[in-house]
């Protein structure tokens, strides 16, 4: 039996293969948590209301962004969900190919909880999750068979 933690994962980025081999990667670390994705700015609002009216704790997301976005960047979606009282305090890790300080640096400056340049590996995704200062949430990983 898989047992799911309060943690769900939502990737918001444009590039679909991204997404899949995000989830790939996810799922071949044995990470079994919600995992969630979109691929417009525009549309993640709508998302995050869907997941709450679910039932499921805003507390609870940990959000993938992706910095280069066509219809807004992710640095401008990170200010409004800290702007926004109902989802000011989620988990958001950006991700980008950039692995330029200055980049690094605004993400921070306008309130990410980490940076990932992607492709990452899966070492790289929990090391990036585990430093995170505010972490409550969780990541379950199935057991492995023996």
């Amino acid at each position: 039996m898989i047992t799911y933690s309060d943690t769900t994962i939502i990737m918001l980025d444009d590039d679909e293969r991204e997404v899949l081999l995000t989830q790939q990667l996810i799922k071949r670390s044995g990470i079994v948590n919600r995992f969630v994705s979109e691929n417009s700015a525009g549309k993640l609002s709508a998302t995050l209301d869907n997941l709450v009216a679910q039932g499921y704790d805003p507390e609870g997301f940990m959000l993938l962004l992706d910095i280069n976005m066509p219809d807004m960047n992710g640095f401008d979606v990170l200010q409004e969900i800290r702007n926004n009282p109902k989802y000011k305090n989620i988990t958001v890790i950006m991700l980008s190919s950039s692995d330029d300080a200055a980049d690094i640096l605004e993400s921070m400056e306008v309130g990410s909880d980490g940076y990932l340049v992607k492709p990452f590996n899966g070492v790289e995704f929990f090391a990036a999750v585990e430093n995170l200062p505010n972490v409550g949430k969780q990541l379950v990983q199935q057991p492995r068979a023996s």
